[in-house]
């Protein structure tokens, strides 16, 4: 196990902001570029709504703005600061400035693995007590940088970035089973004062 800060274990490209807006983005139909923001994100922060991003098409980023896979999004503004992997993307993405973009060098960590650590007791207690502002709560760029890690061998992390994603996709669906059944049984309910 490896004590190590965030810092240690960025390429060379690092970490840093999403594209900063001039103004609220206005979706076009035909973009060809979608833009992830704070509302797309759903499931506790574990996941994105990519079939329903905002497009654009007007605007030319910077090669570095767009998203690959293993890139982690992290929330720095506001309560719930919360690490996010990128997955395999069917069309070019780029986050907007709410966060902050994180490439690691996958030979010392595994991006499943540093998002998960990430949204841990441990790193949230650090991530509450580094934070400033009154009005909205946000994390600065070296505050994150100097976040300590806990970095064990590359296979630990593989087999915990795994067992996380299924638990995640076990919470998700029985989420969904709860929601089903309610709404089922709420029409029963329905059902037997209209036939009534």
């Amino acid at each position: 196990m490896y004590k190590m800060t965030i810092n240690e274990v960025i390429t060379k490209e690092g970490l840093f902001s999403g594209y900063s807006f001039r103004e609220k983005v206005e979706h076009n139909p035909n973009g060809h570029v979608g833009i992830i923001q704070m509302k797309d994100i759903f499931n506790d922060y574990s996941s994105f709504d990519f079939l329903n991003l905002d497009k654009v098409s007007d605007i030319l980023f910077k090669d570095k703005f767009y998203l690959t896979k293993g890139d982690i999004l992290f929330v720095s503004k506001g309560v719930n600061n919360y690490a996010i992997v990128i997955g395999n993307v069917a069309f070019p993405i780029v986050a907007s400035a709410t966060f902050f973009i994180i490439r690691v060098n996958k030979e010392k960590i595994i991006p499943e693995y540093l998002a998960w650590f990430m949204n841990q007791k441990e790193a949230q207690n650090y991530f509450s007590e580094k934070k400033a502002g009154t009005y909205v709560p946000n994390l600065n760029k070296q505050d994150i940088m100097d976040l300590p890690l806990k970095v064990p061998p590359l296979k630990i992390q593989n087999y915990i970035a795994k067992t996380a994603i299924l638990l995640n996709q076990e919470v998700s669906i029985l989420e969904k089973i709860k929601t089903n059944r309610k709404e089922l049984i709420q029409a029963q309910l329905i059902n037997l004062i209209k036939n009534d």
